[in-house]
């Protein structure tokens, strides 16, 4: 086996961001060898022109994951609960809308949004903060790294959530 291949390997597995560091202890081999491979795994999906990328997060971790244009079209192959579907419309809605009220969450996506805030919060993927009687909601850079984007200002978060996620019915349910 090749180092490149278990580094492919890793990253596919894992699900989730791991950083240079770990894979460069894990392998005994120093931070920049393991780059260079990273960087050539990234030219190689390229060319093949693959449905799959590797991306560098926002803290500097690397993530193997779905191109964004490919996500809508495959959603309903993922295995997905009912209950999983309707938090990432909550969790869509305070990315979207951010800085934005729970209670204007919760009038949009109905009380089951407190139990889907609770969640997202105790994940690291959103933050609240008290404002006045309710809380205002907004994602964090964890949210920016589970999704592989590069920044995690708000501007960007709102655009990647317009083009990747289903806008329209977004929209049309916070109406």
């Amino acid at each position: 086996m090749e180092l490149k291949q278990l580094i492919e390997a890793v990253l596919f597995v894992s699900g989730k961001p791991v950083s240079l560091k770990n894979l460069a202890q894990s392998f005994n081999t120093p931070a920049g060898e393991i780059k260079g491979l990273i960087t050539e795994l990234q030219k190689a999906y390229a060319e093949q022109q693959s449905a799959v990328e590797i991306v560098e997060t926002v803290d500097k971790k690397f993530v193997m994951q779905l191109k964004p244009e490919f996500s809508e079209i495959v959603m309903n192959y993922a295995p997905e609960s009912g209950e999983s579907k309707a938090m990432l419309k909550t969790l869509s809605l305070i990315a979207y809308k951010q800085p934005v009220l729970q209670s204007e969450v919760v009038k949009y996506r109905g009380t089951g949004a407190y139990r889907h805030i609770k969640e997202l919060e105790a994940n690291g993927l959103i933050e609240r903060r008290p404002k006045e009687r309710t809380y205002l909601l907004k994602t964090t850079p964890k949210f920016a790294e589970f999704y592989g984007l590069k920044s995690d200002s708000a501007e960007d978060i709102k655009k990647f959530v317009g083009e990747h996620l289903e806008l329209k019915k977004l929209e049309e349910s916070a109406e």
